[in-house]
């Protein structure tokens, strides 16, 4: 019966994909500085009637198992509307969720979005809801993007709290503050934690601040006393055509540095900069402990990425992590004997000749920190407890040596 509805609800949807049926809209995003733009986020509309508006029409896209080819088609067409428009120096905005970034679009497609950052600046938007379903895809997704010169907006921080756990990892040029935290309609411990992050984020890295949300002239002041440059709301203007005459900001957006992303592993990126000294497996279970013992005792989202290498994971650590994950950390295991995921920990099998076999690390990202302890074995002999290990606390290595393995999680 539910499906029966649900299919009488969505005729048509098809005709509105066959038929290219969409209406882009645009809102300015301005300098809070002088009020001017430095850009226009595009939004989506369907033809008048029930997928008129983006809820209704982006739900039956994800029903029909079709949201990428809708985010395809949405951004061609507003590509095509904004290089027809004479916006000379100004950015385009233009959401793509994770998964659409990650999927393989139609040539003609792709075509149409090199033109345009060729001829535009364009800034992708991520929400960061699905950001930790394939990482290593997105990361993917993201580098590509970046060398195609386009930016990355990260959206909705603040809407939901593992969303700082996002941060250091999409790196982005741009963190658009959740509407609800300008609006102030969070606790003010939440709002603190998110905005306290969010500055060290942007002040690390060299991005810049967009408070969404503005409707009055007071959301202005909350705006700028959190740090933000970039302001979006119905203040400035509600979506509508792109408009004829604009006197552009002279504020440039911000371009952050792109993150290395070696294709090594923990132990080589680690090892560069923090002295190893040889232990046992004892030992380095020790320094492991205390690494897990800093993300139970965190009140912040954060990440926990292990490998075991070799070793085991036995019940009592598969308690400890969904533990981890109950507190709002992502977990990530790695290992030559792991097999599948249990509860909310996402557990990956290693090949037997992938290197990270003969290693074991726990790295523990936040958003405004980063810790880790790693180690290699000195002989490829698994019955050999001999390593080489060491710690480190330096955030931006802890990240890369991350990276490391967020590239070997499945697609």
């Amino acid at each position: 019966m539910g499906s029966e509805v649900r299919y009488q609800d969505d005729q048509g949807f098809g005709a509105v994909l066959a038929g290219r049926l969409i209406e882009p809209v645009f809102q300015p995003v301005v300098a809070l500085a002088d009020g001017r733009p430095v850009g226009f986020e595009a939004l989506a509309r369907g033809p008048k009637g029930r997928f008129h508006e983006a809820p209704a029409l982006f739900a039956a896209a994800a029903r029909a198992g079709r949201s990428a080819e809708l985010d395809w088609l949405c951004a061609t067409t507003v590509a095509q509307r904004y290089r027809q428009a004479r916006l000379p120096g100004l950015a385009m905005f233009v959401n793509l969720n994770p998964d659409t970034l990650a999927s393989d679009p139609p040539d003609e497609l792709v075509e149409a979005y090199v033109e345009l950052t060729q001829e535009r600046q364009v800034v992708v938007e991520i929400t960061e809801h699905a950001v930790m379903r394939e990482p290593a895809r997105l990361l993917e997704a993201v580098m590509d993007a970046r060398r195609r010169t386009a930016r990355i907006a990260l959206d909705d921080i603040g809407s939901d709290p593992s969303s700082l756990a996002a941060l250091p990892l999409i790196n982005p040029d741009i963190i658009k503050l959740d509407r609800s935290i300008v609006q102030r309609r969070s606790n003010s411990w939440a709002v603190s934690q998110v905005v306290n992050a969010v500055l060290d984020e942007a002040q690390r890295r060299g991005a810049q601040i967009l408070a969404e949300g503005i409707e009055r002239p007071e959301h202005v002041e909350i705006a700028r006393s959190m740090g933000a440059t970039l302001g979006q709301g119905w203040l400035f203007g509600r979506p509508g055509p792109l408009p004829q005459d604009i006197r552009p900001s002279k504020l440039p957006l911000a371009r952050v540095s792109p993150r290395n992303v070696p294709l090594t592993t923990p132990f080589q990126v680690l090892a560069a900069d923090a002295p190893v000294h040889p232990t046992s497996h004892e030992v380095f279970t020790t320094m492991a402990a205390h690494i897990e013992n800093q993300a139970s005792q965190t009140r912040n989202p954060a990440i926990l990425a292990v490998n075991l290498g070799d070793s085991r994971l036995d019940d009592e650590a598969r308690l400890r992590f969904n533990y981890l994950t109950s507190k709002g950390i992502e977990v990530f295991v790695l290992g030559r004997d792991v097999s599948s995921s249990h509860g909310r920990v996402r557990e990956i099998r290693l090949a037997d000749r992938d290197p990270l076999v003969k290693e074991r690390t726990v790295l523990f990202v936040g958003s405004r920190y980063g810790s880790g302890a790693f180690a290699r074995r000195r002989t490829p002999n698994a019955s050999d407890d001999a390593y080489d290990a060491g710690t480190c606390y330096n955030a931006d290595r802890i990240i890369e040596a991350v990276l490391t393995m967020v590239n070997r999680l499945p697609t």
